[in-house]
């Protein structure tokens, strides 16, 4: 029965102690700023779909994500965003395809272990949104993108925090990535919808 008593307090423990380990470690010496935010990888998500056959979509999720984001709303010129996704992380409900996805025929991730995103320029982008333009690498490759930002709000839950949402599309053969486009196995076309929740560095 003591046990049991017990289990309420542990089970609150355990969910502090999750919420509190989402927030991304600073980087070792830097000093942060009162615009510079980090990712919170527990509460923050990517989301990837691509046409299969010419017929459905199908959708499959990178589990982790982490980097910084420095934003003055005054002065959006002077921020930057870094993201980080390990390919190792790719989650598509199959082990057999994620296995592929790591290989040679795309991701080839024994030489490519992430897929990075560097920011070069911020602008604003409607009431509260931002595009952003940048270096999106990965398999290898880089190529420059644009990106819309919205931001979908904040508040306060062991820290402020804020959130950020963006969708776009890419080429995958733009990145080498051709397997199943000859038969249409494949589409080309990739939409990424990548939701974020920052909070600030510690």
């Amino acid at each position: 029965m003591k046990s049991l008593l017990l289990l309420p307090a542990t089970v609150i423990a355990l969910a502090y102690a999750h919420e509190v380990a989402g927030a991304a470690p600073a980087a070792a010496g830097r000093t942060f700023g009162e615009h510079d935010w980090a990712i919170d990888p527990v509460h923050s998500s990517v989301v990837f779909r691509v046409k299969h056959a010419n017929a459905s979509w199908f959708q499959g999720t990178f589990d982790k994500i982490e980097g910084t984001i420095t934003l003055d709303a005054a002065k959006p010129e002077d921020g930057a965003v870094h993201l980080l996704i390990p390919v190792e992380s790719v989650d598509t409900n199959d082990a057999k395809r994620d296995g592929h996805l790591k290989g040679s025929d795309f991701f080839s991730a024994k030489e490519n272990p992430n897929i990075e995103f560097t920011s070069t320029k911020i602008t604003k982008g409607g009431d509260d949104g931002y595009m952003v333009a940048g270096k999106l690498a990965m398999a290898g490759k880089e190529q420059a993108v644009t990106i819309p930002v919205v931001k979908t709000g904040a508040g306060d839950f062991f820290g402020p925090r804020e959130g950020w949402m963006a969708t776009f599309k890419i080429k995958r053969s733009e990145f080498g990535m051709t397997y199943g486009l000859a038969k249409d196995a494949l589409g080309d076309e990739i939409e990424l919808s990548i939701a974020l929740e920052t909070v600030k560095p510690k």
